[in-house]
């Protein structure tokens, strides 16, 4: 996430061809990614890599499109500004709660195989009088009158 990569979805060979992306790496040269069959064409994807095992190439891709959050451990100040700007998915970032944070909005959201809660908008007035309350998108968790779960749970 922090090397300078860059992921093309409508350029040269790829173009008009869904789930295949060129990535273009620091040094220039290009590899073709298909996030279909999971698979690159850079020689440590056909060399070095056991089967179930991603190259970085692919891994880029998949965080470039959001397929894969970015981890909530991973250092925003590190990553590659560029990460997902050609994309028409935007990268997302994984939430402590297993869903995913809408970055631009502050939000964290449900992911649909996690099952989790998330944290909801925070009330106007935190409903146990505290001066601070951290609400959506803070780095800890918001008191737990201003935690609601989703309906149903």
């Amino acid at each position: 996430m922090t090397e300078k990569m860059t992921v093309l979805p409508e350029t040269g060979r790829v173009r008009g061809a869904d789930d295949l992306y060129l990535v273009v790496s620091e040094s220039g040269s290009e590899y073709l990614v298909d996030t279909r069959d999971g698979r690159c064409d850079c020689p440590d994807a056909e060399y070095n890599l056991e089967p179930d095992e991603r190259c970085k190439h692919e891994r880029r891709v998949r965080y470039a499109t959001g397929e894969t959050p970015i981890p909530m451990w991973a250092d925003t100040d590190a990553i590659d500004s560029h990460l997902g700007i050609q994309t028409a998915r935007s990268p997302v970032r994984a939430a402590t709660d297993g869903g995913i944070v809408d970055e631009e909005a502050g939000e964290s959201f449900e992911s649909p195989e996690s099952g989790a809660g998330a944290i909801e908008a925070q009330p106007e007035e935190c409903p146990n009088g505290e001066e601070w309350c951290p609400g959506p998108g803070a780095d800890s968790l918001p008191c737990f009158a201003c935690f609601e779960l989703p309906e149903g749970k």
